[in-house]
């Protein structure tokens, strides 16, 4: 990389102001001078669904990309060419990263996720035609260029991507892995939620660290009451800035858990697992259960592509994942799959294995 890492806060002082503005990425004050004003402006989704605004401060905002950028610090290098396809309109979540990466040196396709600009045929020409190193997106769009790829006779494995910073959507070690091992990649997770889009950054084991210097996490749970952070468990996280009181805390509907045990990476900050949105989580005797608990169960079977789809119909999870062509009649049959996650997270559950695609609900067939 260009500038080394330990020193980018360093050459980034001169953007930060004094005065420390909301940390949270929630509506922040307007005093204070020209730097801790409405710098960054993007929207969100409630549990109802109706739009919600953010706003970032320039100093969180730069905050957020230093943060980033330090994180891939261990993933990117000067040499890497990055292909950003994640959101741009109304999301902090592309620009971040995309910025984070031009800190480290590399350099940057931005072809956000718009399929009418760039579609995925498109993006797999300038994967290959620029030799791209490194893929930012969502896990489902990582799965589903490497589904195109296949149907355009190309062979995901066989392009220049080194690593996936999949970002945007929750999902389990083990479906990470298989996506890693469709490109022939290393897969690493980032998370950010819709008003802070650094709250927890990889370490070289895979776990996702909080940023504790800027950030207090706190937990609300199904009773509604927020808790600190101090044993494992999980509920709705709760973001304020670093050193505040843990009343100060925002929801930002996201299901997490955070785990204070020590990483074998040897940082001690709190270990975060995302889980998904609350409002998209089923209640169980043993508390709220979510697709990523779903899917991690389903991801223990041999057998299976990456592909995962779910939708909650009448309090149960329907999911809808496929067969990965090469493993014939290894894999586990739909119904047994349906017994072990009932058995294992006490939810209702039907599931779905499809031919890889049959995917699209247009005439998606079961696999035998």
């Amino acid at each position: 990389m260009s500038v080394p890492a330990s020193g980018i806060y360093e050459h980034f002082l001169d953007l930060l102001s004094a005065d420390t503005a909301t940390g949270s990425g929630e509506t922040p004050r307007n005093g204070g001078g020209p730097h801790s004003r409405r710098a960054r402006y993007g929207e969100g989704l409630d549990a109802s669904g109706a739009a919600r605004p953010h706003f970032l401060t320039r100093d969180d905002w730069v905050r957020n990309q230093i943060d980033m950028a330090l994180a891939l610090d261990s993933v990117l290098t000067e040499d890497d060419i990055v292909m950003v396809a994640a959101p741009y309109e109304l999301s902090f979540t592309g620009a971040v990263v995309e910025r984070a990466a031009e800190m480290m040196g590399a350099t940057v396709l931005s072809v956000g996720t718009s399929n009418t600009i760039c579609p995925i045929p498109r993006a797999l020409g300038l994967i290959r035609r620029y030799e791209v190193t490194a893929l930012v997106c969502s896990p489902t769009l990582a799965t589903e260029m490497a589904d195109v790829d296949v149907s355009l006779g190309g062979r995901p494995g066989d392009t220049t991507i080194r690593r996936i910073l999949c970002t945007g959507e929750a999902l389990s070690p083990s479906r990470l892995g298989r996506i890693g091992d469709l490109w022939r990649a290393t897969a690493t997770p980032v998370f950010g939620t819709d008003s802070t889009p650094t709250v927890a950054v990889p370490c070289a084991y895979g776990a996702l660290h909080l940023c504790e210097h800027r950030l207090r996490a706190t937990l609300r749970g199904a009773a509604g009451d927020a808790s600190a952070v101090a044993a494992d468990v999980r509920g709705e996280l709760l973001l304020a800035p670093a050193g505040s009181s843990p009343t100060q805390g925002v929801a930002t509907g996201e299901l997490v858990e955070l785990r204070p045990d020590p990483c074998p990476c040897g940082d001690g900050s709190t270990v975060l697992t995302p889980l998904g949105r609350v409002a998209d989580a089923v209640p169980s005797p043993s508390g709220p259960v979510s697709a990523v608990d779903v899917e991690r169960v389903v991801f223990e079977s041999p057998g299976l592509s990456p592909h995962f789809s779910w939708e909650i119909r009448d309090g149960a999870f329907h999911v809808t994942c496929a067969a990965d062509p090469g493993a014939g009649r290894g894999r586990e049959p739909a119904r047994s799959l349906k017994a072990r996650v009932r058995d294992e997270l006490g939810v209702d559950v039907d599931v779905a294995i499809v031919e890889a695609g049959d995917r699209q609900g247009d005439g998606s067939r079961p696999a035998p």
